[in-house]
């Protein structure tokens, strides 16, 4: 573990830090991969010894803790479903990150966290005298592509010295590189993103399933929202063809890379947020409803699209695809 006394930071060379990565599932794997295409070595530590071996065979070098990744790499990523998560490989499980951190090394969680958690973890960090920042990843694997093929934006929250010290490496990372401001700052702008995506999705699914009900064919309702002002913004309406009009959110074999309930909880972390700032959020409060009823019905495990099928219920009518419309081809 470093000393707690102040001491001078050890400058590594933009294109040659070592890379640690904690958690190396749909995120943190896709980046390990990232690294290793481009010549750095990467130190990997999860719990699933099958996501490791995977990683092993393009070059990477396991390891047997996060204590081990922290002891091998210049700079450590956490990339983990939950608060929680974060807390035990950074902070509280046997041979955690901050028992193994170097001087100057930086550490940096690409989690969709909680601000509190990230500052009660920053505060531990300048204890030890350890840098750190709260980048989120931002990402869609349908619909907006990304130019790099690795990821859409990554936020990122804590000192403007740290950041243009890393930023370099988060460059490899996303086709955006986004400097948010002050440590979770971050993580706020994630959880803001994902709840006004959320929000954005259930009004499509009102609209959809109006449409129908009231006598409008499927394709016709979809290229109204598709081709007109809404349908040329918006993250997430390009994606409906593939997960839900095909109804691949009926199907847990489909291996969903978002499910509800890790949608649940960043919308429950953003609605924590809107109270701690005593701002009413009404939409985001009916929809967290949703996702309450979808958990419920033990769909946790499903893709997020899922939640949609609520409002299809509740309408008497089911959106799907078929060879004849098409809809996921684009005109």
């Amino acid at each position: 573990m470093v000393s707690t006394e102040s001491t001078s930071k050890t400058e590594f060379h933009p294109n040659s830090p070592s890379i640690g990565i904690i958690g190396c599932g749909n995120i943190g794997g896709k980046q390990a991969a990232n690294f290793l295409d481009h010549g750095y070595s990467v130190y990997v530590y999860d719990l699933d010894q099958d996501s490791m071996a995977q990683l092993q065979s393009l070059g990477a070098k396991i390891t047997q803790s996060c204590a081990e990744v922290a002891t091998c790499s210049d700079i450590i990523f956490t990339a983990l479903p939950t608060p929680d998560d974060v807390i035990t490989a950074v902070l509280e499980g046997e041979q955690n990150l901050s028992q193994g951190l170097q001087s100057g090394s930086v550490y940096v969680d690409i989690s969709t966290n909680s601000p509190e958690t990230i500052l009660r973890i920053h505060h531990a960090m300048e204890k030890l005298g350890i840098e750190m920042l709260d980048a989120p990843f931002n990402d869609c694997s349908e619909g907006i592509k990304s130019q790099q093929g690795m990821g859409l934006a990554i936020l990122v929250g804590g000192s403007r010295e740290t950041f243009e010290r890393v930023e370099p490496i988060l460059q490899v990372m996303a086709d955006h590189v986004l400097y948010c401001g002050e440590i979770s700052t971050g993580t706020r702008c994630k959880l803001i993103h994902n709840a006004v995506n959320a929000i954005a999705v259930q009004a499509v699914s009102e609209g959809i399933t109006l449409g129908l009900a009231s006598g409008i064919d499927l394709q016709t309702i979809w290229d109204v929202l598709r081709l007109g002002s809404f349908g040329q913004n918006p993250g997430d309406i390009h994606g409906l063809p593939h997960y839900w009009f095909s109804r691949r959110c009926d199907d847990l074999s489909q291996h969903p890379e978002f499910t509800v309930q890790l949608l649940h909880k960043d919308l429950r972390l953003a609605l924590d947020l809107a109270s701690k700032h005593d701002i009413c959020v009404p939409h985001l409060s009916l929809t967290i409803k949703d996702y309450e009823e979808a958990e419920q019905r033990q769909w946790s495990d499903y893709a997020t699209t899922k939640v949609r099928c609520l409002q299809e219920e509740r309408a008497g009518v089911i959106a799907q695809d078929s060879p004849q419309l098409g809809l996921d081809i684009d005109e």
